[in-house]
């Protein structure tokens, strides 16, 4: 089960709602698609609207394993870069 949420401020708009919906929809159908795509999962994605007292929460979930490849364990976000550039990433001059 992947779980996300936004929070929004209370006197959201319905159109700032709605568009909400549509980005959690995407983001979480593309955590759980190989190619990152934010339309393979899209139908399977439940997305439901909160009304709290301090805020608009919108939610989706779900129910399917991460499958994007920058959330898998063995994902390195480094992996191909060349050294030198890497030496800037971490400011240390070395590589």
């Amino acid at each position: 089960m992947i779980p996300y949420a936004r929070d929004l401020p209370v006197d959201a708009s319905d159109e700032l709602i709605a568009s909400t919906e549509a980005h959690v929809r995407a983001e979480m159908s593309a955590r759980a698609a190989a190619d990152d795509d934010p339309e393979t999962n899209a139908d399977d994605v439940e997305v439901s609207v909160e009304r709290l007292a301090d805020k608009v929460r919108v939610v989706g979930t779900l129910d399917a394993e991460p499958d994007a490849p920058y959330l898998k364990p063995d994902y390195d976000a480094f992996a191909g870069v060349p050294a030198h550039l890497l030496a800037q990433v971490y400011d240390d001059g070395e590589a």
